[in-house]
């Protein structure tokens, strides 16, 4: 965990691109290092972190100091019953899912999105090829060597930050682009739906 934080910055990036406060949910939260981060910075912030890792979430769960605020569940986040939310995290889970469930588990984040939210996703950008194999060495050992990841039999499959703008395209969305690192090719990408209804 103090090696979590250390590296993340305690999460300063997304407590600045989350609101102090309104409906959050964290998809893929693991131990829930960032959703508590988010949680201490702001009791004002109603926070669902959802992970398919049964142990991490119920570990998270039992956590010393998690309030009322800040709920942790374990599922699958494409099945999962949503609400709707003033921000959605998907921060480092994208890859792990086939192509066909990326792009559906955006677009349900997407629909879930109160007027004015934040779809927010830290992914490994397939586009930016000279730091891409940062990315996927830095997988390689979370997932082979390590083992504090799962992968499904096929394997990892990383996306590219133009299939990212053409889903918040298709819904009217603006999408910014942050770069999260020197050495790999992670990117946050924030989605924001418009304050007022978008029609097609």
């Amino acid at each position: 965990m103090r090696i979590k934080t250390r590296l993340e910055k305690n999460y300063a990036l997304f407590d600045q691109l989350v609101a102090p406060s309104g409906q959050i949910l964290d998809i893929g939260c693991g131990y829930g290092f960032m959703s508590m981060m988010l949680h201490f910075r702001s009791k004002d912030r109603i926070i669902t972190a959802l992970d398919y890792d049964e142990e991490k979430a119920s570990t998270a769960q039992h956590c010393y100091g998690r309030g009322a605020a800040l709920q942790f569940h374990a599922g699958n986040a494409l099945d999962f019953p949503l609400t709707q939310y003033d921000a959605v995290l998907i921060c480092d889970v994208l890859h792990y899912l086939s192509p066909t469930d990326q792009k559906a588990l955006v677009r349900k984040a997407l629909d879930h999105l109160n007027p004015g939210g934040k779809l927010i996703i830290r992914e490994g950008n397939a586009e930016i090829r000279d730091r891409h194999k940062g990315t996927e060495l830095s997988e390689f050992f979370s997932t082979r060597v390590f083992g504090f990841n799962k992968t499904s039999a096929n394997g990892l499959s990383f996306l590219s930050a133009a299939t990212i703008h053409e889903l918040a395209v298709e819904k009217g969305y603006t999408c910014e682009e942050i770069e999260a690192s020197q050495r790999t090719s992670n990117t946050v990408f924030v989605l924001q739906k418009p304050a007022v209804a978008y029609v097609a």
